[in-house]
Order: structure tokens, then sequence, then C-alpha cells
């Protein structure tokens, strides 16, 4: 018989508990129009969110209930009045978790949210090996802490990135169940991520970009709440989880961390969930279809082709660095002998103007001399000059003799 989601998720919660629900949009899991207690927060009123999908074909608007609280920035429980908080039996997110830039933060708020003893966290979370998160790498708890750390109001630069580079579709399928992925591609460029990248702004006033920040297995979930709840972060620990058919598991979070006897025993149930983690990804990688002879041969010529083109690279490399090496020298003496003759045009060029400051004295001592006989010869000249007449007359009695 087939039971739907919120059956699942909510099993044997009565309707009359007092439900908040967080983000549920077109899909609520507890909606009002089926008798549920519910308290809705989303990131816009039911009129903005009904004018958003209103163009899209596969939502139905009519899901769309009206929203009590709109939550768009800072911790959750500031979104909800002071006087409602700790009243709340059960917190719902369906897909919503992932989007969080600070998940710590998001469940520490649940704590103030809902009663101290009986308080729920109800979750349905996207399993990353079923869905276009296929080839993302599970979140860690440390990327956690940090983007906490850092009080994250919105997603990185690196996730941006990250969730443009790394998403793939399975031909028109975003989500997918157990089985084969055959037609596995990347829709988005990569230069479009690099764009996402150079975009990102930590400039309060820009706009908010969505993002899937965080990626998922049943284990790696169990792993983060559990270190999470051991180091002080959070109050919670998995009290179920049920894997899904496709696209998610399901999640109950309890109050109270999980007790170890010892941090022996709580090292080696992290080391049980980490080799769990392994054993869900070889999962994920048994869905990829089986090689075909045409396929692996392909393979094989490609690597036979790779192993020879690296023979000749290590062939070639150390050839190439000795002729780097020989002209390097030859670069070398040549810069040498450079230096020595333009130390010798500096000798060359010295001695020449030596030479021309001795000849331009030589020739101003010669003019100084000239000068000076000039003078000294101007009374004779006069002498000479004046005694015309007379030796006019001695040179005619020369004549008569």
């Amino acid at each position: 018989m087939f039971i739907d989601r919120p059956t699942t998720l909510l099993g044997d919660i009565d309707r009359s508990s007092s439900i908040l629900e967080i983000g549920p949009s077109i899909s609520p899991m507890a909606p009002r129009s089926a008798g549920w207690n519910v308290t809705v927060v989303d990131h816009a009123s039911q009129d903005e969110l009904i004018a958003k999908y209103r163009n899209d074909p596969h939502a139905n608007v009519a899901n769309i209930e009206a929203v009590d609280y709109v939550w768009n920035g800072g911790p959750l429980h500031q979104a909800v009045p002071a006087e409602l908080h700790g009243t709340f039996d059960v917190l719902i997110a369906s897909h919503v978790i992932e989007h969080m830039p600070d998940p710590i933060g998001f469940l520490q708020s649940a704590t103030r949210l809902l009663h101290p003893e009986r308080g729920l966290v109800a979750l349905a979370v996207p399993d990353k090996r079923w869905c276009f998160d296929y080839f993302k790498q599970v979140s860690t708890t440390g990327q956690m802490l940090e983007a906490h750390q850092r009080r994250a109001q919105r997603h990185s630069a690196a996730t941006r990135f990250d969730s443009s580079a790394y998403v793939a579709f399975d031909g028109d399928r975003t989500t997918w169940g157990r089985g084969p992925v055959p037609n596995l591609y990347l829709p988005v460029p990569l230069e479009h991520a690099l764009s996402e990248f150079q975009a990102w702004s930590d400039d309060p006033a820009a706009p908010y970009v969505d993002c899937h920040a965080w990626h998922f297995t049943p284990s790696s979930f169990r792993l983060n709440i559990l270190e999470l709840a051991d180091t002080g972060f959070c109050d919670w620990h998995v009290s179920w989880l049920a894997p899904q058919p496709s696209v998610e598991f399901l999640v109950h979070l309890r109050p109270g961390a999980e007790h170890f006897m010892s941090a022996a025993h709580r090292d080696a149930r992290r080391l049980e969930l980490m080799k769990q983690i392994v054993a869900e990804l070889r999962e994920q990688a048994e869905t990829q279809p089986l090689l075909d002879d045409a396929a692996r041969n392909d393979l094989r010529e490609a690597a036979t082709q790779a192993a020879s083109a690296h023979a000749l690279m290590a062939d070639a490399v150390p050839r190439l660095i000795d002729l780097i090496a020989a002209q390097q020298r030859e670069t070398d003496q040549l810069r040498a002998d450079l230096a020595v003759q333009s130390e010798q045009a500096a000798l060359l060029l010295g001695l020449l103007r030596t030479r021309l400051d001795d000849a331009a004295a030589h020739d101003r001592s010669m003019a100084e001399t000239a000068a000076m006989m000039r003078a000294a010869l101007r009374p004779a000249r006069a002498v000479w000059r004046r005694a015309l007449p007379l030796r006019r007359v001695v040179a005619r009695m020369r004549g008569r003799i």
C-alpha cells in the first residue's frame, strides 16, 4: 500500500499539536486544509509566493497557504514572536536545511522555538546520491562550524561556484532513485560557475542567491549531528531516520545529545558512520552502467596513448632542461662580456674627456699668449708707422747710390 511522504515523516503526530513549518512554499507537509494546527514561516508572503510560482508549470499555487511570519534574514527564532518561543511541539522543514547558510544556527533556533522536553524536528533531506548533487562531496562538520563561526547570512563565493560547477542532470531528470543513471551530463558551463564566484559580494544589500550548500547521505547526516552535539554546538540527536526509495531520507531529531560511555566509544561510533558513508558512496558508484567491450577498448587505447605521451615527455624533458641550462650559461657569459666592454668603454670615455679638457685648456692659453703679444707689439707698430716719411727718404737715398 502506498504511504505518502507527510504520513511517513509525521507518523503518529496529532494534528492538533502545535506545529511550526519552515518554508513549505508549494508543498506543505502539514497543510491547514488537512486539519493541521500549523504556523507557517517562509521567505516571502503568500501573495509573493503565488506570483513567484504562477508561471511554473510544475507548481500548484493552490497549495500555497497563508504565511504567518516572513523570515528573510537573521536567526530563525527572531522571525517568530518571543512569546511563542518554547511553545511548539514540532518543527517541520522539508528540503530546507540543505539551503541554510548556517545550519548550526538553524538547529540552535529550533531549540529555542520547540518545547524543551517533547520538541521534535522533522526533516526531509535530499540524499545527494539520488539528485543533481550527485557529484558533490558530502558536507563535513568542520565546514558547518566555519559557516556558523562567521554567522553566515548568505552563501560563500566557494559555495556559489560549486553549486553551479558540479550540478548534474540525468537526461531530463534532476532527481532519481536507486538504479542506473546512464545519461549524466553537466547542464551548467564552467564559465557560468566562474561568473557566480566573481559576482559574490558580502554587501548585505546585495541580492540573496540561493544554493544547495550542504550535501548528505543518511550516515553523513547522522555523523554531522553526532559531532555537533558532542562538541556542544547543538542539543539534538537522531532518534529516527528512514531512507526513501528516491531523492531523500526522512529524519526525526529529539532534544539532547547522544550519550556515550567514553570518548573511545564515541569515536568508535564515528568510525562506524564513516565506514557506512563509504558503503553508501559505493552504492552510488554502482549506479553507473558497466562499460561494454568497445568502451573498455577505447579506454585501453586512451591509456596506451597517454602512457606513450608520458614516455616521450620523460625523454624530452631532461634534454630540454639541459638546453635551457646551456642557453642560460651562454646568456650569463654574454652578460659578463658586456659588463667588461662597458667598463672599458667607460674608461675610454673618461680618457677622451681628459684629452678634450687638456686641448681646451691649451687653446685658451694660446689665445691668451697671442693677445699679450698683440698688446706688446702695438707701440712698435705705432713707431714704425710714424717713421714712414723717414723710411721713404732712406729708400730714395739708397736708390741714388
